[in-house]
């Protein structure tokens, strides 16, 4: 087998390549909830989102915003924890409503994107076009405005079911500048 070096070289310049194109698009785990996967790209979105929004309520609210600065880890450390909380909200829907939950969640998204104005809104606060607008926005809003009625019936409150799920989660930050303390997202060596 003469060819077998060059079969191998070709094969590990494939894998290099396949590793540098997932790293770049932002397809690797940042965040573990209950073994579901969160990716970077997600992470970024939201990051990005966040940032834009924040801008926009300091442009809008200038002569009022008597607000601290927040920092870029302070925006990172806030938006991994709503993260966390969008994906075990998004779980306990899913174990409420079982199949029905795509379309109740369809449901909802479609009476909030009926407004024409909704795709200038999106761009104009939070930088995203209506397609991420309604998967990183208004996707966690329905899911959580479903698991607030579907908790309303049973007599409990969302922030005090999100407390205890929180504590009995697994929950896991693949970064080297956050940790999880079992509440939330904090700064490593704050």
């Amino acid at each position: 087998m003469k060819y077998k070096p060059y079969i191998i070289f070709t094969g590990l310049i494939t894998v290099a390549l396949l590793i540098i194109f997932i790293i770049s698009a932002g397809y690797y785990p940042i965040l573990s909830v209950n073994g579901q996967l969160v990716s970077a790209k997600t992470f970024w979105k939201n990051y990005q989102a966040g940032a834009a929004y924040y801008q926009s309520v300091k442009r809008a609210f200038s002569e009022d915003f008597s607000e601290e600065e927040i920092t870029a880890s302070d925006l990172k450390r806030s938006i991994l924890t709503q993260l966390i909380e969008n994906k075990l909200i998004e779980g306990k829907v899913r174990e409420e409503v079982g199949t029905e939950m795509s379309s109740l969640v369809q449901e909802k998204i479609t009476k909030l994107t009926s407004d024409p104005k909704i795709k200038q809104a999106a761009q104009a606060i939070y930088n995203l076009n209506l397609k991420d607008f309604e998967k990183e926005i208004l996707l966690p809003m329905a899911n959580q405005e479903i698991l607030v009625g579907r908790l309303f019936l049973k007599g409990e409150k969302i922030d005090s079911w999100l407390e205890e799920t929180k504590k009995s989660s697994q929950i896991r930050v693949f970064s080297s500048q956050f940790y999880w303390d079992g509440k939330e997202i904090k700064v490593k060596g704050k």
